[in-house]
């Protein structure tokens, strides 16, 4: 007991001590792979299709600062695109949907560093802007186009199920709580690689109100998330203090 008390004062106390504080801005650019999925996915009341798993790419420019060797902030401005991929057979009929949703997206988050001259553990913890550009869809009934025209109970209007462009079925903003965790390595006095995994979940319902439309098996309206997690790696630059 008196060990563990002696490392969590260690670890607490650790950030205070002058000599080892390391403050100062950095900037930098990076890339992450990630599976991304929406969890309920919405079908407008039609029978739901099978997951596919789904990859895509988004890149950011980094901005943080370092209150001292182990604490700091994180901020970056990216652009990704989430979504899923479906696919099913029904009564002998092939579909395939791949729903893109492309953002703008800030996280701002606290970051907790390790010590370590070369290899530094790092935790960084927050909450991520998404500010949706546009949504696409590629809604396919063996192999061509699904002009299908559905009722919506909400607007009392039909439209096309498989339509292309529907940003009008979408919130614009989403609210992400995003954790990620790797290492920063060392490469030069100034500058460091910092290499982990990413996750980032969604607070918010993706659907605008117009489709909220009950499903097919239920006949209720349940809410959809985004989500994602992937592997980041990026480059960044430190400032040298005066």
């Amino acid at each position: 007991m008196r060990k563990f008390t002696l490392i969590l004062l260690t670890v607490i106390l650790l950030p205070a001590f002058p000599a080892l504080a390391q403050k100062g801005f950095y900037f930098g650019a990076g890339a992450t792979g990630i599976s991304t999925w929406i969890q309920n996915q919405n079908n407008y009341g039609l029978p739901d299709f099978d997951y596919r798993l789904t990859t895509a790419v988004k890149g950011n420019l980094t901005a943080g600062y370092d209150f001292n060797e182990h604490l700091g902030v994180k901020m970056e401005v990216g652009y990704g695109c989430l979504g899923q991929k479906y696919g099913d057979t029904q009564k002998d009929t092939l579909y395939s949907r791949r729903i893109n949703l492309n953002y703008l997206m800030i996280p701002l988050m606290l970051k907790y560093t390790s010590s370590g001259d070369i290899a530094r553990f790092y935790m960084d913890a927050g909450f991520e802007l998404a500010l949706l550009t546009s949504a696409t869809q590629d809604y396919m009934k063996d192999g061509k186009q699904d002009t299908m025209h559905w009722y919506n109970s909400i607007t009392k209007e039909s439209f096309v199920v498989g339509e292309k462009d529907i940003k009008k079925r979408f919130n614009p903003l989403d609210v992400m709580f995003r954790l990620d965790l790797g290492s920063d390595i060392t490469l030069t006095k100034n500058l460091f690689l910092n290499a982990g995994l990413t996750f980032s979940y969604g607070l918010m319902d993706i659907n605008a109100s117009d489709y909220h439309l009950k499903d097919y098996k239920e006949n209720n309206y349940r809410y959809s998330h985004n989500f994602y997690c992937g592997l980041n790696v990026g480059i960044n630059y430190k400032i040298p203090e005066d």
